[in-house]
């Protein structure tokens, strides 16, 4: 039986526009009547999800990704958890209209990228929010669900056409889950490729499951943004390792590291962080110097959670639509 194919033109079905307009469900960011965008929608009685007005095809698809990633993701008058749960909603029904209509692997990687990036930059952007204001749990189970899909995509139909960004997202992968080996396992097709940002994200990984953390500053610094925002949110157990793996190393009685230099390690922001990460973990702070004691370091408190500033060289949705 071959799939059913979208006819819908729109961003949003007539009959949803209808629908949600008599009943006062229009979002506040759907102002615009000729702009608004059809809601992800679960199965259910009486509720037939295949029928071929109600779905758009990929173009359309892919024109509605670019709306809500140029023109929603940038508006800077509304809370960002607000955008957040509108696009992350939308994007749920473009996979879904994909899914129905079983898109083609090209079409998948048209539509997956962009949806991966998203949710990589809101895990750093939604990073200090509340829990109930943001879910990070569900954010990366969306983002493993699109990553791991498309990394199928590759290693089924690789295409040297596709070398960039097959290259950009095993990477992506492997840095949002630093020293976890099973992925490390689903890369290792891909880890043969010349590809620098594989070879780097391997590296890193591979450094951080050994416990030797001195790659972590040094490559850090060398990657794309994207993966910076992945990677600042595995700070916080980061920091933690690596102060504690110091002050075994370099456990001495009166024995002061400059607190200049720690900074860069821990990749923080300024001075005064590392000062605070330090005194979280009950070290001695003496002027620009810490005593690094593993009798000192207090392993019972909770993680520190101090965010990265990351420096965007271009507007976020361009660096999320790839454009």
């Amino acid at each position: 039986m071959l799939p059913v194919k979208g006819i819908c033109m729109e961003m949003c079905p007539k009959e949803e526009t209808i629908m949600r307009k008599s009943k006062k469900l229009v979002h506040q960011l759907e102002c615009d009547p000729h702009k608004m965008v059809k809601c992800f929608s679960r199965s259910a009685a009486g509720n037939l999800l295949s029928k071929p007005h109600i779905l758009r095809p990929p173009s359309v698809l892919k024109n509605t990704i670019s709306y809500l990633l140029n023109e929603i993701l940038t508006i800077t008058n509304i809370p960002f958890s607000i955008i957040y749960d509108f696009i992350d909603d939308r994007l749920n029904s473009i996979k879904q209209d994909a899914t129905i209509q079983e898109v083609s692997n090209q079409e998948w990687m048209a539509i997956l990228p962009p949806i991966i990036r998203f949710h990589a930059f809101a895990a750093y952007k939604c990073y200090e929010y509340d829990v109930n204001t943001f879910d990070p749990f569900l954010n990366l189970k969306h983002f493993h669900e699109s990553i791991f899909k498309i990394v199928r995509i590759f290693l089924e139909d690789f295409d040297e056409s596709t070398d960039e960004l097959c290259f950009e997202m095993v990477s992506l992968l492997i840095v949002t889950n630093l020293g976890d080996y099973n992925v490390l396992q689903q890369a290792l097709p891909f880890i043969t490729k010349k590809s620098t940002l594989i070879k780097k994200a391997v590296l890193l990984s591979l450094s951080i499951m050994n416990g030797n953390f001195g790659h972590l500053f040094e490559i850090y610094n060398t990657l794309p943004a994207i993966h910076q925002c992945v990677i600042s949110v595995q700070l916080p157990m980061l920091r933690r390792n690596i102060l504690k793996s110091m002050c075994m190393g370099f456990n001495c009685k009166n024995n002061y590291f400059p607190i200049s230099i720690l900074t860069k390690i821990l990749l923080h922001n300024k001075v005064q962080e590392t000062i605070k990460e330090c005194q979280h973990y009950h070290l001695t702070v003496n002027g620009d110097k810490v005593e690094l004691s593993k009798s000192l370091f207090n392993n019972e408190v909770d993680e520190l959670h101090l965010k990265k500033e990351i420096k965007f060289n271009v507007n976020v949705s361009k660096i999320v639509l790839n454009i």
